[in-house]
């Protein structure tokens, strides 16, 4: 995203994620981690984790397209490009899973 000319309403700052649909404890609770791994498969997307932790799993966060939509709406800041992820590091630490 690009900031718009609304964007000095916030002082320049946009979110940098989607934010938290679930908590860390409930998406713990909540998530299923075979469907997560197999979601992350099937889109072939890598990562440097045995298991993706469940609570930083994509059902965890709000749907990203509506988020970026209320940002536009909200004169913040207009879409520019739109990436997918290929691969995903959680810290450069041995495997602890």
């Amino acid at each position: 995203m690009v900031g718009a000319e609304g964007a000095d309403k916030s002082c320049y700052s946009v979110n940098h994620g989607a934010g938290r649909l679930l908590g860390r404890k409930q998406a713990i609770r909540e998530l299923d981690q075979k469907a997560i791994d197999q979601s992350f498969n099937e889109k072939d997307i890598l990562t440097n984790c045995r298991q993706y932790p469940k609570d930083e799993a994509p059902a965890a966060y709000k749907d990203f397209s509506e988020v970026l939509r209320s940002v536009t709406i909200a004169g913040l800041a207009t879409e520019v490009a739109r990436l997918k992820a290929r691969f995903v590091i959680k810290d450069a630490d041995k495997a602890d899973d």
